[in-house]
């Protein structure tokens, strides 16, 4: 006897697929990193999605961990490698750019042995793009610098200069900076209402095209930086993180209810986080707006002398090995579309 198959190939692996991550739970871990540049520390916690923290239930004590704490003098912003699985530190006073691999296992994060990435650099803020090319600024030189990708597993690499003060008035001590893997975006702490609150440039310059674009002129000192989408969103000194589009346009006031924001970071989904060093705090919203607005603000945790904030996405525990068993279901699938294609089978 013959029988027909009625069921869309599409609509079965669909099916198959997203029952598969429903029951085993394929959601990455997600952890926000934060820096104390009074104690010289950077301690983690486990978060969900919206900003929450996993053990919000929990005493103070056990929602944040340590995960660095000892080896560094004062760490200021840090960036995650997401290509490498590594944490980025900026320690400005011991003049050195920081990198430790990261590891996660059964919900706990761990960083590993210090690896100097450049030395005699007062850096303070420090970003990664997709490919792991690291920028960071350092603002008595009035420099953006990079280091390419390429060289970073050598450890200790020179870095370049790829924008300078001294010919390009859009540097004008740079702080906080992020990077979409096109341009690099960066605030400045010194007349940024003459020369650019936030400026877009190329992460190559051009000689041949303009490579410096200013997006805002609303302030003249501004400290983190973070983008999300479209959106850039970078604090200020004192109450306010401001918003604008990657491409310019209005600015807008996303929230004043801080009292000394200073780095943010956004989780790659749906929420962006801000260290209020004056708070002693980290603050979360919504970061997948389309249209800019003022936001509901919501305390993540507290903590002591929040300055720079980062957010590392890892695997679960087991997710190869599901990856692995996904991969079998789809040929199996396949090898049995190849039986059906004649559009019946013997019964």
């Amino acid at each position: 006897m013959l029988f027909r198959l009625r069921t869309p190939w599409a609509l079965l692996l669909c099916t198959l697929s997203a029952s598969v991550r429903h029951t085993l739970g394929l959601t990455p871990d997600k952890f926000l990193i934060v820096s104390a540049p009074r104690d010289g520390k950077i301690a983690y916690m486990r978060v969900q999605r919206g900003g929450n923290l996993l053990s919000a239930t929990k005493a103070l004590e056990d929602k944040t961990k340590a995960l660095i704490s000892s080896g560094l003098v004062h760490p200021q912003g840090l960036a995650v490698d997401q290509l490498r699985k590594a944490l980025l530190v900026a320690d400005p006073d011991a003049q050195k750019i920081y990198s430790y691999p990261l590891t996660s296992k059964m919900g706990e994060l761990s960083a590993g042995a210090q690896t100097v990435l450049a030395s005699g650099v007062e850096a303070r803020w420090v970003a990664v793009d997709g490919v792991g090319n690291i920028f960071f600024t350092d603002e008595p030189r009035n420099q953006i610098l990079k280091i390419a990708g390429a060289q970073v597993a050598k450890g200790n690499a020179t870095p370049s200069v790829v924008y300078d003060g001294t010919s390009s008035s859009e540097v004008s001590s740079p702080g906080g900076l992020a990077t979409d893997g096109f341009h690099a975006y960066w605030v400045n702490k010194q007349l940024g209402s003459q020369v650019g609150s936030v400026v877009r440039a190329s992460e190559t310059p051009k000689v041949e095209l303009p490579s410096l674009v200013t997006l805002a002129k609303n302030s003249d000192k501004s400290y983190g930086l973070c983008l999300a989408l479209n959106n850039v969103y970078y604090t200020q000194p004192e109450s306010v993180i401001f918003a604008v589009k990657k491409t310019g346009g209005n600015i807008q006031k996303i929230s004043d209810r801080f009292t000394n924001p200073r780095g943010c970071a956004w989780d790659g989904d749906s929420t962006v986080y801000v260290a209020d060093r004056g708070a002693n705090a980290v603050y979360s919203f919504s970061g997948n707006m389309r249209e800019l607005s003022a936001v509901q603000l919501t305390k993540t945790v507290d903590f002591e002398d929040a300055f720079g904030v980062a957010v590392f996405s890892a695997a679960r525990r087991g997710q190869p090995l599901l990856a692995a068993w996904g991969a079998a279901l789809v040929a199996l699938v396949a090898a049995a579309q190849g039986l059906f294609a004649a559009g019946a089978v013997e019964r």
